[in-house]
């Protein structure tokens, strides 16, 4: 069943990784520094000096994308919300994408070189008071206090797939390297930066991007109101997919993204 609405949008960021001490560079330099004074060395005929030669990193492209809209369902009895599958890579035996569903589900894409670090990830309100994001649902599942325009609550979770070569099913997932695999909670988050610190694998190829699944998750409560236009058709065994355009504003999940550092990608 297709529980997604999405458009793949590509991101150009730059950002610079600098290492040693703020020295000015010799007026000729282009790029670079030398870094200290000339050191005079008294040695005798045929002995050795030696230059310590370290590299800083300018990170000039980083191309990642991200689905520009996913739609979640709220059940209007209040329950756990239904979601776009975790993304994933669709292989055959000899480890080509299928060409029907070669990636599928909601992720971040890695067309960089290099390993992408997922440094910070905030939520800002874009529902006009309609939807909250909340740190738990109340156990009767009703909706906390809200004027007269609030539909619900939304209690919810996004958690990276965890990495994983499946070559039995040829399913793929060059997801959290980092090994935590920590969920970040999405509440309150105007105010609040998570660092995750998740880390996606750099490109298989050109046409071929690392990707790391993620999985938007938790429970809504029993809602106040509904907008008809956005109403789920059908059922949850055959379900038919609201009007994206007619679907409330909710949220807006906002990544920053950084290049990995060595450690951090092996």
């Amino acid at each position: 069943m297709k529980k997604t609405s999405k458009v793949l949008g590509a991101i150009a960021l730059s950002a610079t990784l600098a290492a040693g001490c703020a020295i000015p560079a010799f007026a000729a330099d282009e790029y670079g520094t030398a870094v200290g004074d000339q050191q005079e060395y008294v040695k005798k005929h045929n002995d050795t000096v030696a230059t310590d030669v370290k590299i800083a990193t300018v990170v000039t492209n980083i191309n990642v994308a991200v689905p520009l809209n996913i739609t979640i369902v709220a059940d209007a009895a209040g329950t756990d919300i239904m979601h776009p599958s975790a993304g994933m890579k669709h292989q055959d035996a000899s480890g080509a994408l299928l060409a029907t569903n070669g990636i599928t589900g909601y992720r971040i894409e890695n067309y960089s070189t290099y390993p992408i670090a997922i440094k910070g990830i905030e939520v800002t309100d874009n529902s006009n008071g309609q939807w909250e994001l909340v740190d738990a649902i109340a156990a009767d599942g009703t909706a906390t206090t809200g004027g007269p325009n609030k539909v619900g609550d939304l209690a919810l979770t996004l958690t990276p797939a965890a990495a994983v070569n499946n070559t039995t099913q040829y399913l793929v997932n060059e997801g959290d390297k980092s090994g935590g695999n920590n969920a970040v909670r999405l509440f309150d988050a105007v105010t609040t930066k998570q660092e995750p610190g998740w880390i996606v694998d750099r490109k298989v190829s050109d046409d071929i991007p690392a990707i790391m699944g993620l999985l938007i998750e938790g429970k809504n409560s029993a809602l106040k109101n509904v907008n008809d236009d956005s109403v789920l058709l059908g059922d949850k065994d055959n379900p038919q997919d609201p009007d994206p355009v007619k679907a409330d504003e909710a949220f807006k999940i906002i990544y920053t993204v950084g290049a990995a550092s060595t450690a951090q990608g092996n």
